[in-house]
């Protein structure tokens, strides 16, 4: 082998990530040499006995540190798996096969040691938890025969389980499954591909149906066991192990380890990317299924396959200014050089620039208070209203704005579903008066609100004499649009192939109310794909996440509802600590001694402090932290990066992650919100306020991968199980 190409797995980014930083410059060196001569001399690539697959191989990083390596028997490409300590290396690869499934065509690897030891240490703390609860019957119980446990996966021939990827060591094994917790238990074990389908069918899908749901298909193909190079074309392997192509590749892959995210993608994931889409795709997908990663490769492939003239340019916007800057910044690794034909803004700073440049001046756009004064003065010009000044501004937000109804008589017409307080002619006569009285307010002080912005600009691109330059749309977070801001992107690109594509999750909806994209003259009919399959968190802490969303209904941005069977995490982890203390003092105690132990096992810049205001976190947070002597850096539009931990809102949070999150005052009055008794409406207001705050529960605890921790003092929070 004069030259050696290489594939990188997941597992070795994961193990050289964690390598210190002088070990890391000397993997990177050795890799870039040994890809050019395996042969060379002091390299030390060899066999190692003691391990149970013949195809392990080893190369020497230096005295301590080893690669391991996986070479096939045919071809010149070797796959790098794992990168630790001499001793830690070798014990890890000892009992591991590595192979292609003879049923999928997939590169797995798995333990069977490995995997029956997690059942039965599964098996004996289930016996020890049963043994521990007396039984009602005393010794009669004992008595009785014990009734027969059907198999987790009794319903399914061994032929459908070796094509849902289970390698044949271990069908015995998943065979003896009998429950959910089990199933869990050897999740980790098991290869990813093995694990998405067993979760799939245990969620009650039948095996066409999972098949379909996890992208893969129905009839087998003939597989070649031996040919690893091959095999590392399977689309179910490229999530998994990633073929180097060039050495600046290899610096590129080795200088960010932990954004796999950049060359692993799932299956389903890629089919959304390269789609062939005769109008706007709509993806949906819980919390941490790559939705936004899935955005960015499709940008990457428009460009680099389908919009390729010079002139050709693409707009990737969203809700908040600060997801669009993260955006950008990843876009900018992504893409490279091509990256600058892709604008990337969010769509309030894209249409008010627009607006201005097309009437010549700067706008002033009202804030809360402007609107809150000028619904005041409404309400005391008109006098002897009936309802609270909330009342006018929700009919104002969620009536009159959203359906365009400037006028009394667009108003009489416009469709009040979801309003809990109902209004006949004269009531609504009364309420006219005061919007109307508002909206002159509004423009007596050169005031403007962001949805007459955005209405403007829609309204003077809709008459088509203006050509905007770009092919296609990509919107990310596109639950929390409103409908005036779904019709401006309608009407920002041309109706044809690819023209837009549009992520999100109604779960997530912390800003603004229900909207169908249809309504919007957005047609998404056989279009509308799902992902199901959790990256970032752990099962526990999905598990934790979703059980505060419980007994809602959630819409699937078209006028369906969305459901979150098959939505399973593939990692799993420590389950989340929730604890209520008595008083402010107990809860800061516990939150330094949970952060200086968090602060000795991970970097501090993986760890987040989330509260629900940020009254919260700079009275009180920030000061606790800077009395401990805690380096922190406070999350904000202005502020993303630093130095130390950090400390930020629920709502900042939402597009972030972080190894361990730690979300403070989860406590009755903070979450959910309370607000003033004449803040809502009704009870239609109050319901929707709560449902938000759920949401908004839901997202800051989705964003933890690894731990998370829930504290709070005084009264418990009524989103929370006991």
């Amino acid at each position: 082998m004069v030259s050696a190409n290489l594939a990188l797995s997941r597992t070795f980014l994961d193990s050289y990530s964690k390598l210190p930083k002088k070990q890391q410059k000397k993997v990177r060196e050795l890799t870039e040499r040994f890809q050019l001569d395996p042969t060379r001399s002091g390299q030390n690539f060899e066999r190692i006995n003691a391990a149970r697959d013949s195809k392990v191989r080893s190369i020497r990083v230096d005295q301590a540190y080893r690669i391991i390596l996986i070479q096939p028997e045919r071809g010149d490409t070797l796959l790098c798996v794992w990168v630790d300590h001499h001793d830690e290396a070798y014990r890890w690869a000892q009992n591991k096969t590595f192979e292609i499934n003879p049923k999928s065509g997939v590169i797995q690897m798995y333990s069977v040691e490995e995997a029956t030891s997690a059942i039965e240490e599964s098996a004996e703390t289930g016996v020890e938890e049963e043994s521990s609860t007396p039984s009602a019957q005393g010794e009669a119980a004992a008595s009785e025969p014990v009734p027969t446990i059907p198999g987790l996966f009794e319903g399914f021939d061994d032929e459908e389980l070796l094509l849902s990827g289970v390698p044949i060591p271990l069908l015995t094994t998943v065979r003896s499954l009998t429950t959910d917790a089990e199933l869990e238990a050897l999740a980790p074990h098991l290869p990813e591909d093995a694990t998405e389908m067993l979760y799939l069918l245990a969620a009650g899908f039948s095996f066409l149906d999972a098949l379909e749901d996890a992208s893969r298909p129905a009839e087998p193909k003939k597989v070649d066991v031996e040919d690893f190079e091959k095999a590392l074309e399977n689309p179910e392997t490229q999530r998994l192990f990633h073929v180097v192509e060039g050495e600046d590749k290899l610096e590129a892959i080795l200088d960010a380890p932990l954004e796999k995210w950049r060359v692993f993608l799932h299956p389903s994931q890629r089919r959304l990317v390269r789609i062939n889409a005769k109008g706007p795709v709509r993806v949906l997908g819980g919390a941490g299924t790559g939705k936004t990663v899935v955005l960015m490769h499709r940008a990457k492939y428009l460009l680099d396959e389908v919009f390729t003239e010079d002139t050709d340019k693409i707009l990737v916007t969203t809700y908040t200014k600060t997801l669009a800057e993260d955006l950008r910044k990843q876009l900018d690794k992504l893409c490279g050089e091509s990256a600058s034909k892709i604008e990337v803004k969010n769509l309030h700073a894209w249409a008010l620039k627009f607006y201005e440049r097309q009437v010549g001046r700067q706008l002033r756009i009202a804030d809360d208070n402007d609107r809150r004064e000028a619904m005041e003065s409404a309400i005391a010009e008109v006098g002897e209203v009936e309802y609270s000044q909330s009342f006018y501004l929700e009919e104002w937000d969620q009536v009159v704005q959203p359906q365009n109804a400037l006028t009394k008589e667009a108003y009489f017409k416009a469709r009040r579903v979801g309003r809990g307080t109902r209004l006949g002619r004269k009531q609504r006569v009364g309420v006219w008066k005061v919007l109307e009285r508002y909206r002159e307010f509004l423009g007596m002080a050169k005031l403007t609100e962001w949805q007459d912005v955005i209405r403007e600009v829609y309204l003077f691109l809709e008459k088509g004499d203006y050509a905007l330059p770009y092919r296609s749309i990509l919107t990310d977070e596109v639950q929390d649009l409103t409908p005036n801001e779904l019709r401006l992107l309608r009407a920002m690109v041309p109706k044809g192939d690819a023209d837009m594509f549009l992520v999100g999750d109604a779960h997530q909806r912390i800003y603004s109310g229900a909207t169908r994209l249809g309504a919007c003259g957005i047609k998404i009919r056989g279009r509308a794909k799902r992902l199901k399959l959790n990256y970032r968190t752990t099962e526990e802490i999905r598990n934790q996440a979703i059980a505060v969303l419980e007994g809602l209904d959630i819409d699937d941005l078209d006028g369906g509802v969305d459901s979150l069977k098959g939505y399973r995490s593939l990692r799993s982890g420590p389950k989340p600590e929730l604890q209520h203390f008595k008083t402010a003092a107990e809860e800061e105690r516990a939150i330094l001694d949970t952060l200086t132990r968090w602060i000795a096992e991970v970097p501090p810049e993986e760890i987040c402090i989330a509260a629900r205001t940020n009254t919260l976190i700079k009275d009180r947070y920030a000061k606790l932290l800077k009395r401990a002597g805690i380096e922190y850096t406070q999350l904000s539009n202005k502020t993303a990066a630093g130095k130390g931990v950090r400390l930020a809102t629920m709502h900042r949070l939402k597009g972030l992650e972080f190894s361990r999150v730690l979300l403070v005052s989860v406590q009755e009055g903070q979450v959910p919100m309370r607000l003033p008794a004449n803040a809502l409406a009704d009870e239609a207001s109050r319901e929707d306020h709560e449902k938000r705050e759920r949401c908004l529960l839901y997202v800051a605890a989705t964003r933890a991968r690894d731990q998370l921790v829930i504290f709070g003092h005084g009264a418990g929070c009524t989103l929370l199980s006991p």
